[in-house]
This record gives C-alpha cells, sequence and structure tokens, in this order.
C-alpha cells in the first residue's frame, strides 16, 4: 500500500514537472510570431492526464483479471480517442504532443527512468536542431509581385536572374489601363534579402509597386516588403 502511494507521488511529480519542462521548450524553441498559449497548457497537461489514465486503466485491468493483450488494445483504444481540430502551424506541434502522450504513458507503467531519461533526451535534441539550425534553406526563397508596364516580363526576370539563383514565374494579369501585375518565386543568392531585392526591381522604369514576401516553410509567419 505505502509503496503504491509512493509511486503514485512520484508519478505525479514527474509527470506535472516533465510536462512543465515540455512547455517551457516549446516556448523558446518556437519560430513563429504569434504564440499559441492554449497549445502550451496543453502539451503541459497532456503528460500527468495520459499518466492519469494509464495508471487508472492498469489498475482496473488488475481488479478485472485482465490480459495484457486486453490491456493493450483498451491503451490503443483510449488514445485514439484524442482528436486536434486546430490547424497545425508548425509540423513540429505533432513532436511535442506525441512527446507529451509517449511520456504520460511512460510514466502511467511505472517507467519512471525511461520517461525521464526519453523526455529529456527528445527535448535535447530539439533545442540542438534549433540551435544549429539544423535543414534550414542555405538561401531565403522570396514571393515577388511587381505592378509595371505590359511586355516587360523578360526585362523583370533577367533583373531577378542577377540577385537570385533560380526565378519560377508564377502569373501574368493584364489590367487596362492600370498596367500588368507579374507574381515570381525565387531562390535568392548568398547575401540577398528582402531589401536588395526589392531595390533590384524598383530600378526598372515603368515599375509602379514592388511586393516582396519571404517564403520560409514551417516560420508561422510570412514578412513582406513593399
Amino acid at each position: 500500500m505505502a509503496s503504491g502511494v509512493w509511486d503514485l507521488i512520484v508519478g505525479g511529480s514527474l509527470s506535472v514537472g516533465l510536462g512543465l519542462l515540455i512547455g517551457i521548450t516549446y516556448t523558446r524553441a518556437y519560430r513563429g510570431l504569434l504564440l499559441s498559449t492554449s497549445f502550451v497548457h496543453t502539451c503541459s497537461t497532456t503528460v500527468p492526464l495520459v499518466a492519469l489514465v494509464v495508471r487508472s486503466i492498469r489498475v482496473l485491468a488488475l481488479q478485472s483479471q485482465m490480459t495484457g493483450q486486453a490491456l493493450a488494445f483498451a491503451l490503443v483504444g483510449l488514445l485514439g480517442l484524442i482528436r486536434f481540430r486546430t490547424v497545425v502551424r508548425d509540423t513540429r506541434e505533432f513532436t511535442f504532443i506525441f512527446l507529451s502522450i509517449a511520456t504520460g504513458v511512460a510514466i502511467g507503467s511505472d517507467q519512471f527512468v525511461a520517461a525521464f531519461a526519453g523526455c529529456i533526451l527528445i527535448l535535447a535534441l530539439l533545442v540542438l536542431l534549433e540551435a544549429f539550425k539544423f535543414g534550414s534553406p542555405r538561401a531565403p526563397s522570396f514571393k515577388v509581385k511587381i505592378t509595371g508596364t505590359p511586355g516587360a516580363f523578360a526585362e523583370y526576370r533577367a533583373k531577378l536572374s542577377e540577385v537570385a539563383d533560380r526565378v519560377e514565374p508564377v502569373s501574368i494579369r493584364n489590367v487596362p489601363d492600370r498596367g500588368a501585375t507579374y507574381v515570381f518565386e525565387l531562390v535568392a543568392r548568398g547575401g540577398q534579402d528582402l531589401a536588395s531585392v526589392t531595390a533590384a526591381i524598383q530600378g526598372i522604369a515603368g515599375t509602379t509597386d514592388v511586393s516582396v514576401a519571404a517564403l520560409q516553410r514551417g516560420k508561422g509567419s510570412e514578412m513582406e516588403a513593399e
């Protein structure tokens, strides 16, 4: 009896502590502009909730003499009820949620050392990947929208090629009495940024408007210069 109470206290404290640690790590590693407080709370509370559910199922299994296979199906069915209908802005959110669930399952199964070591290892790996910018593109990508004179497509493309390694036309739209609108997507050369790409286009005669947006997948935001 005393051992069971002690395991419950240790498991509860560990689940709350690791849940808060996961939430703090997500906050520090978030790369967007608008941090979702509700998602941070979800990460922090999922660990103790899952741990409580798993422990409750284990107790019921012992009382009803449920077999290991039946217990496994019960756990899978219970965790399968979890649904997230919020649009995911950063695919790493799945990692944090899955880590919270896995940590909670381990704690609920009294695998305290494995839960602690595994959680710390994954969080440390996420922090290192972010610190070293692992997987980040070597050159920035931009979406350029230009309003200028009709028939200037070749001139705009040639000018963009001077500051970009790859230029892809997206659309051309001619509006009577208002000129033409050209949209390009490009991969800039090293050292080029929003300002330099904008300046290159504005120097062409007949250009009335230039909009340059940074395309960075997973950032959760879009920077734009006009």
